[in-house]
C-alpha cells in the first residue's frame, strides 16, 4: 500500500486549514469592529462628550441595577421648577448639584435660588451656578426642616426653632413666624416623569458604557470569556494565514 507524499498530506492540510481560516476570519472580524469603534470612542470620550452624557435607556438602566430615586420632588412649576431626586437638584433638565445628603426643599428669591438639606443651605444665582455653601462652621442652624421666602427674606425651620436671615444671607437669628405666614415650601402634587429617567441617567455615562464594552465586562463573566475566545480566534487567524501563506509561497 502506497504511503502518502508529504505533498500530498500537506494539500490536504491545507483544504482544511482553509474554511476554518475563513471562519475564525469572520469571527474576529465582528471582535476587531466592536473594539475599534469603542476604542475610538473611549479616546475620544471628551471630544464626543460621553464622559458628560448619561444614559436614558431603561433597559440598560436597569440592566446596571440602577434604580429609581426615592425622594422626588418638584417646587414650581415648568419652565422655572426645581426638582429634588434625593440628593441631586434640578433646573430645565439640568443637575446643579449632587449634595452630601439628600435635600429637603429648593426655593427661589428675587435673585437667587436656595436649596437645603439637613445641615447645609446652598445658594446659587439665577442661572443655576453654585456661589456658596453655608453650614454650621459658618453659623448656620443645624438640623433643618423647612424653607421658606417672605417678602423676599429667608426663613428656616429646625429642630430647635425658626431662624430668619438677615438680608445677605450670613447672620442667622431666633425669630417669630411673621403675621401672615402660610407655609413652609412643599413639594408639587404633580412631577414630571421625566426627571426620574434623567436622575437615574446621572449615575451611568455612555463612557463607562464603552468601557465596559471594550473590556467584555458590561455583560459579566461570560462576556469576558467570549472576549478571550475571540482573542485566541484571532490569534489563530494570524498563525493560520502566516502559515498557508508560508506553504503556498513559491520557492526561490
Amino acid at each position: 500500500m502506497t504511503k502518502p507524499s508529504r505533498n500530498s498530506l500537506r494539500i490536504q492540510f491545507l483544504r482544511i486549514l482553509r474554511p476554518w481560516h475563513r471562519r475564525l476570519g469572520l469571527a474576529s472580524a465582528l471582535f476587531i469592529l466592536v473594539l475599534t469603534l469603542t476604542g475610538v470612542a473611549i479616546n475620544h470620550s471628551d471630544d464626543f462628550g460621553l464622559d458628560k452624557t448619561g444614559v436614558t435607556q431603561a433597559w440598560l438602566l436597569d440592566y446596571y441595577g440602577i434604580a429609581a430615586p426615592k425622594h422626588v420632588a418638584q417646587f414650581g412649576v415648568s419652565p422655572s421648577a426645581l426638582y429634588i431626586t434625593d440628593n441631586l437638584l434640578w433646573q430645565n433638565q439640568q443637575m446643579m448639584l449632587e449634595a452630601a445628603d439628600t435635600l429637603i426643599s429648593a426655593a427661589r428669591t428675587s435673585n437667587m435660588i436656595i436649596a437645603i438639606d439637613p445641615q447645609q443651605l446652598y445658594l446659587f444665582d439665577k442661572q443655576g451656578q453654585l456661589q456658596e455653601t453655608q453650614n454650621r462652621s459658618t453659623g448656620l442652624p443645624s438640623d433643618l426642616l423647612g424653607l421658606a421666602v417672605v417678602d423676599d427674606r429667608v426663613w428656616l425651620n429646625t429642630k430647635s426653632g425658626v431662624y430668619q436671615a438677615d438680608e445677605q444671607l450670613i447672620d442667622w437669628q431666633h425669630a417669630t413666624l411673621p403675621v401672615g405666614f402660610h407655609s413652609w415650601v412643599s413639594a408639587s402634587r404633580e412631577t414630571d416623569g421625566a426627571i426620574i429617567n434623567l436622575a437615574r441617567s446621572a449615575n451611568l455615562s455612555w463612557q463607562r458604557v464603552m468601557l465596559d464594552l471594550h473590556s467584555g465586562r458590561l455583560f459579566g463573566h461570560l462576556t469576558i470569556w467570549l472576549w478571550d475566545l475571540f482573542a485566541l480566534a484571532l490569534l489563530m487567524v494570524s498563525l493560520s494565514g502566516f502559515w498557508i501563506w508560508l506553504k503556498q509561497k513559491p520557492p526561490r
